[in-house]
């Protein structure tokens, strides 16, 4: 009989039914690693970086423990959408590429996935393959035992609700074949319920300190399992595109709700990984309503390190907390939440004034282009330290920089008159698409009354084109559709000038005799772009820039070429990432040609109009990308990996990766790179921006890592 080797790990707490059903249906054994233990957390290095949340590191230590007892094929699926209107966090989609790139000595790991986003039933051959991987030659056998595992899933996802029993419960008496014969529990006495909340994969794992047992001393605890998914995807309804919420999570967060709304716990406990993305999300829907209702609400974030004595100390000063009134007599703030500024009057809508947060000069463009529709703009705030602080007053704790920057700038606009806020959504598998609806709360929350209209993709046109036409024609004020086409006309050309003129420049730093002398030329070059009349004056401003930097005093210099990968946001605002490409180019020994394709441009051209050059370059980074990555795991993630594993044979030096802090795509993106690195003898730096992030600490490790560069030029690329 073919073992193979499941981690008891993240999509084990999910879906342990549907593999065990699998494999055992094609006559195989799935072979489970043990509980963890103390000695499973001391193999977390086998986690090549230290940025993935606990539940992904304890992921590679079961894999790791598997692989040292002899078990040298492992099963790690890649979850990328488990209903039709949604996606699973990135960590879920590209975990198993990051342990396979982990992998050495000849172990091996298959890897299924599962996508049902929009009714694709393209993955069902990747359990095909993963049969053939266990000797399985047959395509219908495969297909039927897939079919028989769904099933089995399904049952059990349907039963659990009834019997009230934990994740870790249910998975025991399965091991033991009584979970199916198994009654339903008598009603309990009455007693407070406390609803507990979190990632079943950190609630019954060791890290979580055995925290339902504690929390059992107190009351009757009731878990998101215990709430059937029909009932909790009900409670999402009320929320504005609540059916694209991750999956995992709008479980959790539905489990919440109905908890909350029908006063069916006492108490709530928000148990949450460090630096777990979606969590930092949700966190926001159910401290609201935890307020709303007037039921004490609790935060908990755990990982490897937390300590036990912490842990039950919060605990016990939160079980002492009187019960609350309902929050519509007397508003209550939530027990961990910061004292908050008096509440700000928002402007009185009288003329339409809108604002909107921005990327590298993206605001030059839309403000051209709302202003030809005659439509009032207030300029946007470089991002800065004001900015930030902002924002970072009433951020989530986990979130992401760009969250908190763009919040600071949607505030900053509001104090100054704005009455619409004009920002992006689209709901995918980062967590920008929800940036809007938590950023539009957190702002009514201090009083700002504003409207704020989220452009989102029109596709498929079908179901998203009215919702898409609406906002453009409220962010346009009405404007004729002939004049807003004419309007975004004229503002693509601005950021593409833009663009290319940049471009220009980071090759010219590597070569001018003064260095300096083609920023000053660019910056004059993009104060006259926006104030250019016309489309037509932008492209005269492009010619004369061209020509004018052509004739740059120049000298002969052998620069090292420094490619910018990351995501798009970080890599674009100058200073958040501390003016990097600046900073490499005043370098004066060695000289360096920074290569940068990520841009606003070349993103309008793969995703809002695509060109042939731009499809055609997409398909070669994912083609690169594939052998390290593959599957695309959301924002930039993946074309950091392809552009990275392009670097050599395009001619670069080394690769600089920049991440926000907490960035789940670069994350995934990070963590293979390493891999990559080695494979390709390719020097790669990372560098993880976050609000603290310091001058002189990055220009240390940039001096470090030209100086690396500089020395492998000289003995022939190697070294």
């Amino acid at each position: 009989m073919l073992t193979i080797g499941f981690p008891r790990a993240m999509s084990y707490y999910y879906l342990y039914p549907l593999f065990r059903t699998f494999v055992e249906s094609l006559g195989g054994k799935l072979v489970l690693s043990p509980p963890t233990t103390q000695a499973t957390l001391s193999k977390m290095e086998f986690c090549p970086t230290d940025e993935p949340c606990v539940a992904v590191k304890l992921l590679f230590a079961h894999s790791k423990e598997l692989l040292e007892a002899g078990q040298t094929h492992l099963l790690i699926p890649s979850l990328v959408s488990v209903e039709p209107d949604n996606f699973c966090c990135p960590k879920f989609i590209g975990a198993p590429f990051m342990v396979r790139n982990a992998m050495r000595n000849g172990g091996r790991v298959s890897i299924p996935y599962i996508d049902l986003f929009q009714g694709n039933t393209r993955w069902q051959e990747s359990f095909v393959d993963l049969a053939r991987d266990m000797g399985v030659t047959s395509r219908e056998r495969a297909l039927q035992a897939l079919k028989r595992a769904l099933q089995v899933q399904s049952d059990f996802e349907a039963t659990l609700p009834r019997l009230r029993l934990t994740y870790a419960e249910a998975y025991h008496l399965l091991d033991q074949g009584r979970f199916w014969n198994l009654a339903p529990p008598p009603a309990a006495e009455a007693q407070p319920t406390i609803g507990v909340i979190g990632h079943p994969y950190v609630l019954y794992d060791a890290v979580s300190l055995d925290l339902i047992p504690k929390i059992r001393e107190y009351g009757q605890v009731t878990t998101p399992e215990m709430i059937s998914l029909e009932v909790a995807r009900e409670e999402m309804r009320d929320i504005a595109e609540g059916e694209r919420l991750w999956s995992f999570e709008a479980h959790l967060l539905g489990a919440a709700l109905h908890l909350l709304r029908h006063r069916l716990a006492d108490r709530i406990i928000l148990l949450s990984s460090f630096e777990c993305g979606p969590e930092s999300i949700v966190e926001s829907f159910i401290e609201e309503e935890a307020q709303r209702q007037g039921v004490p609400f609790l935060l908990l974030t755990v990982d490897e390190h937390t300590g036990e004595a912490g842990l039950v100390t919060r605990i016990e000063a939160f079980m002492d907390i009187a019960p609350l009134k309902s929050a519509a007599v007397d508003p209550y703030p939530t027990s961990n939440a910061r004292p908050l500024p008096s509440p700000v009057p928002g402007p009185e809508p009288r003329q339409m004034k809108v604002g909107f947060p921005s990327m590298g000069y993206l605001d030059v463009a839309i403000r051209a282009a709302l202003k030809e529709c005659g439509v009032e703009c207030l300029p946007t705030p470089r991002a800065s330290k004001e900015i930030l602080e902002l924002g970072k007053e009433l951020s989530p704790e986990f979130v992401c920089l760009p969250f908190v920057i763009t919040l600071g700038q949607m505030r900053y606009l509001l104090d100054r008159g704005a009455t619409h806020i004009l920002m992006v959504g689209g709901k995918g598998k980062c967590r920008l698409g929800w940036y809007a609806q938590i950023q539009e709360k957190l702002l009514r929350k201090l009083g700002y009354d504003f409207e704020m209209i989220v452009i989102d993709s029109p596709v498929p046109f079908a179901s998203r084109w009215p919702k898409f036409r609406e906002a453009i024609k409220k962010a346009t004020g009405n404007a004729s559709w002939w004049r807003v086409i004419r309007a975004l006309y004229n503002g693509y050309h601005r950021i593409a000038a833009i663009d290319q003129a940049e471009k220009e420049v980071l090759r010219l730093r590597a070569y001018e005799r003064e260095p300096g002398t083609a920023d000053k030329l660019f910056r004059r070059f993009a104060r006259e772009v926006e104030k250019a009349p016309s489309s037509q004056v932008v492209r005269e401003l492009l010619g004369d820039f061209l020509h004018t930097a052509r004739m740059i005093p120049v000298e002969e210099t052998d620069p090292v070429r420094v490619r910018i990968v990351g995501e798009i946001w970080v890599v674009l605002e100058q200073y958040v990432n501390l003016e990097l490409e600046r900073m490499l180019g005043r370098s004066l020994d060695p000289r360096v040609w920074v290569d940068r394709e990520i841009s606003i441009t070349s993103w309008f051209h793969q995703h809002i109009f695509p060109t042939k050059e731009a499809i055609q370059r997409q398909q070669e980074i994912k083609h690169a990308a594939s052998s390290y990555l593959g599957i695309e795991v959301g924002g930039h993630g993946h074309v950091s990996v392809g552009l990275a594993a392009l670097a050599r044979q395009e001619g670069i030096d080394g690769v600089i990766h920049l991440m926000p802090f907490t960035c789940m795509p670069e994350i995934v993106a990070q963590n293979i790179m390493v891999r990559l690195s080695e494979k390709l003898d390719l020097p790669i730096l990372t560098l993880i921006i976050t609000d603290q992030t310091g001058e002189a600490g990055i220009e240390t490790r940039i001096e470090a890592f030209l100086d690396l560069l500089k020395e492998r030029k000289l003995s022939g690329g190697r070294g």
